[in-house]
């Protein structure tokens, strides 16, 4: 589980910032708001798309050097927690390059907020459907892929009873990443050897860049990350990642189960749990000089995952939740603070093309 709570999780904050129920003299800070990731393991990374490593590039042409291994992200590590049942063996994947792949994502989140002692009820977000196109271009000696990909469908879902606010600020972020595209790659452990944007693809449509941030860290995240050692049924390993990105810090830890295993395929159960430290948010939209903070953050969420060893997107349903304590000055010196809570259910499904 890792990277796609985060696209769904700043939906749900950016919406909650945006619905009349919220007090106007709450602090603004939906563009800054952790968001919770959750990608193919199902990662629910509740940061504002904090990414190791990704570079923004003018060009999304392949590398055109296949002898170097690919490194992975930095700040990731993996460990062996219990190596499972006998018989046990060292799972790579082997990937195809002449396997063109989609992916299919589908985010529903709920958000709610509690303010000056007042909770408000619930609001279901409108649902948001995004398929990207990935296309291999390379495979290294060590059999490391590359990737081209690209963003070939971005829709928002709503319904007579969703508040005009939420739905036109939703639709703004998703028409920002409708031509996205760029190039990334992922090792044969499935860990990622960084994921870069194609600028010339970039739009600003008046969104706040966090659903293009969110696209990566899905694509950074997109295949089961395996252990370096042999396991078998019932083995667990875990991935940690300390993530650092648009002015935020967390840490977010994913927990493997292997519960099933063939020759080529395999599933896992994945437990997250992500924290953040008090910090400083900067949020688009504030007024010079206004500061705001995040005063904690705990995201934790658990999904159930196959996979296919040659290919890059396995299936995915995960589910997750968000809350966090964000602050700021108010009228006569004094700080308000808004307490953010958010569900996602996400649905990630992958196919050959």
């Amino acid at each position: 589980m890792r990277c796609l709570v985060g696209l769904a999780g700043f939906l749900a904050a950016a919406a909650c910032s945006k619905e009349a129920h919220v007090p106007t003299e709450a602090p603004v800070v939906a563009e800054a708001g952790p968001v919770a990731s959750a990608a193919p393991s199902a990662s629910a990374s509740a940061t504002p798309s904090a990414e190791p490593a990704p570079t923004a590039s003018a060009s999304a042409a392949p590398p055109t050097s296949t002898a170097a291994r690919v490194a992975s992200s930095p700040g990731t590590s993996t460990r062996l927690l219990d190596a499972g049942q006998a018989p046990r063996r060292v799972l790579r994947y082997a990937w195809r390059v002449d396997q063109k792949e989609q992916l299919t994502m589908d985010l529903r989140t709920a958000a709610s907020t509690e303010f000056a002692g007042a909770k408000q009820p619930e609001i279901p977000l409108p649902p948001v459907h995004i398929v990207l196109d990935l296309d291999p271009q390379s495979l290294t000696p060590s059999g490391d892929l590359r990737f081209a990909w690209r963003v070939s469908a971005a829709t928002v879902t709503s319904d007579a009873q969703t508040p005009s606010q939420i739905v036109d600020g939703m639709r703004a972020e998703v028409s920002a990443i409708e031509h996205l595209a760029g190039t990334a790659a992922v090792t044969a452990r499935g860990l990622s050897g960084g994921v870069t944007v194609n600028a010339a693809t970039t739009v600003d449509a008046g969104a706040t860049g966090q659903m293009a941030e969110q696209i990566r860290q899905t694509l950074r995240d997109v295949a089961v990350p395996l252990p370096e050692e042999e396991v078998g049924h019932g083995a667990r390993w875990q991935k940690t990642a300390q993530l650092d990105g648009k002015g935020s810090r967390l840490t977010q830890t994913d927990t493997f189960t292997l519960t099933d295993l063939a020759p080529t395929s395999g599933a896992v159960d994945d437990v997250l749990a992500q924290t953040a430290p008090p910090q400083a948010l900067k949020a688009p939209g504030m007024a010079s000089g206004a500061e705001a903070r995040m005063e904690s953050m705990l995201a934790s969420g658990d999904g159930k995952t196959h996979f296919d060893l040659s290919r890059l997107v396995p299936q995915t349903r995960f589910t997750g939740t968000t809350t966090m304590v964000v602050s700021g000055p108010s009228a006569g010196d004094s700080t308000r603070r808004v307490t953010m809570i958010m569900r996602v259910g996400i649905d990630i499904q992958g196919t050959p093309r």
